[in-house]
C-alpha cells in the first residue's frame, strides 16, 4: 500500500471526526453551560486525541496495524478477545451514526426512516469499498466541505440564538468522559491506517490535530446548537435544509466507513477470509439491520463502555511499547487479568462520579501491569525493565 501523506493523514482524522454523531455528543454537554461546557470539551480532547494519536504512532513504529500491535502485548489468543470486541464496537458505532444520519436525512427531504436508513447504509458500503483505490482526493476535498459548511452554521446560530436552558443535567467529570471516550473509540483502529504514514512525527501530528481541531468543532456546534436553541440535535438540522443534508451526508460516510474498513481489518485476527468486500458488505448489511433498533437513550452508557474496554487494553499496549517488550506466548494472562480489572475501576469510578475514570484507570493499570510483568520476564523478547 501507497504511504499516506500527513495532509490525508490530517483529513482522514478530521472527516472521522466530523460526524452528527459527535454534534449530538456535544449536545449532550449543554446544561453545564457554555464557558464550563467548551472548557469539558477542551479538557477531554486533550486527553483523548493524545491517546489516539500515541497508539497511531505505536503502530507506525511498528509498522503494524492495531490489532496486530495489541498482539505484541497480549499474545495471539488475548488479541482473538480484543479484536471480536473491536469488531462489535465498530458495527454497533456504524449503526448509530447511520440511524442518525438517516434520521436527519429523513426530516429533511420526506422520506420514511426506513429508506432513509437503507440508502445512507448502501452509500456508506460503496465508500467504504472505493476508498482505497479511488477516494482518497474526494475524501480530503469532503473534509474541507464539510468544515466551511460546519462552520457556517456555527455562525448562524451564535449570531441568531437567545439562551435556552435545558432540563437535563450532567456532571463537569462525565462531560469530560464522554469527551475522552470519542477519539479512545478510535484506538483500536488507527493503527490500521497510521502504519502507513510517511513518519512518527508527521502521524502524531496529523492524527492529533486532524480529530482534535474536527472533533472540538462538532461538539462545540452541538453545544451550542442545544444552548441556544433548546432543541433537540436532529430535529435542529433536519429543519435546516440542503446545507444540513449536505452536511450530514458527508459527515456519515466520511466517518463510517473507516469503521466498517477496520471491522473489517480487525476480523482477520478471529477468522480468516479471501473476499474483503463480502466481509465489508456483510458488515454494513448488520450496521443497517442494527440501526432499525438501537437504542439510541443507551448512547451515552455505550460512549462509556467503551472507555472502559479500551482504555486499559491500550494502557497495557502503551507500557509494553515503552519498555521494548513483545509478548511471546499464546495468551498473556496478566495482561488480561489487569485490563479487566482496569475495566471494572473505570466503571466504578464512572458510576460514583469519581474524577475522571480514563486518568484513575490508565494509572492504576500501567503502575499495576509494570509491577507485575517486572516478574514475568521470561514472557516477553526484548525486555528492557
Amino acid at each position: 500500500m501507497n504511504k499516506i501523506k500527513n495532509s490525508s493523514m490530517f483529513f482522514l482524522w478530521a472527516g472521522a471526526a466530523i460526524s452528527v454523531t459527535e454534534i449530538y455528543t456535544g449536545g449532550m454537554i449543554a446544561p453545564l453551560g457554555i464557558k464550563r461546557g467548551i472548557a469539558a470539551i477542551l479538557i477531554g480532547h486533550i486527553i483523548g486525541t493524545l491517546f489516539l494519536a500515541f497508539g497511531g504512532y505505536i503502530s507506525f513504529k511498528g509498522k503494524k496495524n492495531a490489532m496486530d500491535k495489541v498482539k505484541d502485548s497480549f499474545g495471539d489468543i488475548g488479541t482473538k478477545i480484543v479484536a471480536m470486541l473491536n469488531v462489535l464496537q465498530l458495527i454497533g458505532w456504524s449503526a448509530i451514526m447511520i440511524i442518525q444520519g438517516a434520521r436527519t436525512i429523513s426530516g429533511q427531504v420526506k422520506i420514511p426512516l426506513t429508506i432513509a436508513i437503507f440508502v445512507v447504509g448502501v452509500i456508506v458500503f460503496l465508500w467504504a469499498i472505493l476508498f482505497n483505490n479511488y477516494t482518497k482526493k474526494v475524501n480530503d476535498i469532503s473534509v474541507v466541505i464539510l468544515i466551511v459548511l460546519c462552520i457556517l452554521m456555527f455562525l448562524q446560530i451564535h449570531s441568531g440564538g437567545q439562551l435556552i436552558k435545558t432540563g437535563q443535567s450532567i456532571s463537569f467529570t462525565t462531560a469530560i468522559e464522554i469527551t475522552i471516550a470519542m477519539p479512545v473509540s478510535w484506538l483500536p483502529l488507527i493503527g490500521d491506517y497510521s502504519k502507513d504514514g510517511k513518519s512518527g512525527k508527521g502521524v502524531f501530528l496529523s492524527s492529533f490535530f486532524g480529530y482534535f481541531i474536527g472533533s472540538v468543532l462538532m461538539y462545540a456546534l452541538g453545544l451550542y446548537i442545544s444552548f441556544f436553541t433548546g432543541k433537540d440535535i436532529i430535529a435542529f438540522l433536519s429543519e435546516k435544509g440542503i446545507v444540513a443534508s449536505i452536511i450530514v451526508l458527508l459527515a456519515t460516510v466520511t466517518t463510517t466507513f473507516i469503521d466498517v474498513y477496520s471491522a473489517v481489518i480487525s476480523s482477520k485476527q478471529v477468522y480468516e477470509y479471501k473476499n474483503k468486500d463480502i466481509v465489508t458488505f456483510i458488515y454494513c448489511a448488520v450496521s443497517i439491520l442494527i440501526a432499525f433498533v438501537f437504542p439510541m437513550e443507551n448512547y451515552q452508557n455505550f460512549l462509556l463502555l467503551i472507555g472502559s474496554i479500551f482504555v486499559p487494553v491500550y494502557t497495557v499496549v502503551s507500557v509494553d511499547y515503552i519498555f521494548k517488550r513483545t509478548c511471546r506466548i499464546n495468551i498473556n494472562f496478566m495482561a488480561v487479568i489487569i485490563a479487566i480489572l482496569g475495566a471494572v475501576v473505570y466503571n466504578y469510578f464512572s458510576n460514583n462520579n469519581l474524577g475522571i475514570p480514563t486518568i484513575f484507570t490508565s494509572l492504576t493499570v500501567a503502575i499495576l501491569y509494570y509491577i507485575c510483568t517486572f516478574f514475568m520476564r521470561k514472557s516477553f523478547t526484548g525486555d528492557s525493565v
